[in-house]
């Protein structure tokens, strides 16, 4: 049974009568934060714990780890810098959270009264957003914060910090974010403005995006699924949603996992492999759903998505899939679809070169073999299903199998 706080129903009732934003029913709708699956736990990383925060605490779960005293020790300052800058009292900052609250406390699960009660929750999530805030204002160019940030926290956590913010553990909800910049910038479109460049910039590397993703008319929950939202929908150059590539109610061509025969096992061919076949790579877009096979007369063309590997890739997938495993998430897996049709593609340096040199894959990391590597040791955790590409498989394999095109290609392409 939930503590009913006669303390806490006094401050709703006397302090808290500022009206809220109407659009919060699009985002607390029960969807929820859940905790990384306990299978995907047990077999995480030895060397690195991808699943937990290691500066900054958002949300419920990691708060009051002794581990990351430092940035809960800025927090506060943050928020005054904030509340000051937007001519309204902290007070009132806070009654626009409280007055949500319990839309708040049901996102999180097991999260009670008896350990966080309304006042402390409240209090948790404004200094949580307002440094979420903080840390997307200097993502995008905010010079002034971005040299605050390194005089209190050091160079050296910048890029932890962001990491930090896109862990599935680490979330709160988007609503809060986005109510609270707009209260910051007085002007409601500044706050969807800030979260669009934010998201664009460390997808695209540019301000791209006009309209944070809505799927079904619902706004994401949090900055995880906004991102994951992002990278599973087509956009124009001026940032406008185009088209759904995949529908994600297409059906495997085969679910059965024990036959040997069956198309779900049919063998994989390297970037290599589909190269002495006759088949051309070509970027496609940023879409990891645009994935498309065509069978010509002489050769065939393979469309891949672009996509810029880093250091970060694998914590970032890692987050993507643990998200898709989630309880009550209805996505598709298709980013773990789409790591491993990668996976089958890239077996060797040369396939990265390939790849490479058609502008499909970028990375920052010094050599080819290290990117074969990063992707090699993204974890699917046993999930080997790439099943929205079934399709495109089945055409490369009839055109592998296809005697007649790969010997006249062999002729006109003879080898060096």
């Amino acid at each position: 049974m939930e503590d009913q706080n006669p303390s806490a129903n006094n401050t709703r009732d006397t302090e808290c009568t500022i009206t809220v934003d109407e659009d919060h029913h699009l985002y607390f709708d029960g969807r929820r934060i859940h905790r990384v699956p306990e299978v995907m736990r047990l077999k995480k990383h030895k060397e690195e714990d991808y699943y937990a925060p290691k500066i900054v605490s958002f949300g419920p779960y990691y708060h009051g780890s002794s581990e990351l005293r430092m940035a809960e020790g800025l927090k506060p300052e943050v928020l005054t810098d904030f509340v000051s800058r937007s001519g309204k009292d902290r007070e009132f900052f806070y009654c626009q959270i409280f007055k949500v609250i319990d839309q708040i406390r049901i996102c999180y699960v097991g999260v009670s009264r008896d350990e966080y009660d309304d006042r402390a929750l409240a209090e948790m999530m404004l200094l949580d957003a307002s440094f979420a805030i903080y840390l997307m204002m200097i993502f995008v160019g905010d010079v002034r914060k971005h040299v605050h940030f390194c005089q209190h926290l050091g160079m050296a956590l910048y890029t932890f910090a962001f990491q930090d913010l896109i862990l599935l553990e680490n979330q709160i909800p988007l609503w809060v974010i986005k109510h609270l910049t707009t209260l910051i910038y007085g002007k409601r479109e500044e706050g969807a403005k800030l979260i669009c460049d934010f998201l664009s910039t460390a997808s695209f590397g540019e301000k791209k995006l006009t309209k944070i993703p809505r799927k079904d008319g619902r706004q994401p929950l949090h900055l995880l699924d906004a991102a994951h939202r992002i990278y599973l929908q087509e956009f124009d150059n001026s940032g406008e949603l185009v088209e759904d590539l995949v529908n994600e109610e297409k059906k495997p061509v085969s679910k059965c996992l024990w036959c040997p025969w069956s198309e779900h096992n049919r063998q994989s061919r390297s970037v290599t492999d589909l190269k002495a076949k006759g088949i051309h790579f070509k970027p496609s877009s940023h879409c990891l759903k645009n994935i498309k096979f065509k069978s010509y007369k002489y050769y065939g063309q393979l469309e891949l998505p672009v996509w810029f590997f880093t250091v970060n890739s694998k914590p970032f997938f890692t987050q993507m899939i643990a998200y898709e495993a989630s309880p009550e998430i209805n996505t598709g897996n298709v980013i773990l679809c789409y790591v491993n049709f990668l996976k089958s593609l890239i077996v060797k340096p040369e396939d990265v070169k390939e790849l490479r040199e058609k502008k499909i894959l970028f990375s920052t990391l010094d050599t080819d073999e290290q990117v074969m590597k990063l992707i090699k040791e993204i974890d699917n955790y046993g999930l080997e299903d790439d099943w929205i590409f079934d399709d495109v498989r089945i055409r490369i394999e009839k055109h592998s199998n296809n005697k007649a095109k790969t010997w006249t290609y062999y002729a006109m392409n003879p080898p060096r």
